[in-house]
């Protein structure tokens, strides 16, 4: 993810300068503001996060996490750097992050993760 979030930052920076330069040089640039694969990457990490917390739930709900916390933080720390990049959850995904939520909360050591 962090790879991922680097490029796509360098992308949209590059892209910001070398269309200024383009337009002061009356080449053609409208062409680079097209976002429609920095978007995909968007969606498609929305799904991954998704796939991600519904697996992370299911271990949780088989108990046969070893390491039930660590395994619960992992989820949402991923879960929260996907929200920061995509620019929040799509309904799906955040129905996966409220039933991640509700695994938490019955457990008191678990609550103060979410």
């Amino acid at each position: 993810m962090c790879r991922l979030e680097r490029s796509v930052s360098s992308t949209e920076r590059t892209r910001e300068s070398t269309s200024k330069r383009y337009r002061s040089f009356h080449i053609p640039w409208q062409w680079m503001m097209d976002t429609g694969l920095i978007g995909q990457m968007k969606v498609s990490s929305l799904k991954l996060a998704k796939e991600y917390m519904k697996r992370v739930i299911k271990e949780l709900q088989s108990n046969e996490a070893l390491q039930e916390d660590n395994l619960l933080l992992q989820g949402v720390r991923f879960a929260f750097r996907v929200h920061q990049f995509a620019g929040g959850f799509d309904a799906e995904t955040a129905r996966a992050f409220q039933e991640l939520k509700k695994i938490a909360t019955p457990n008191n050591n678990n609550t103060k993760l979410l």
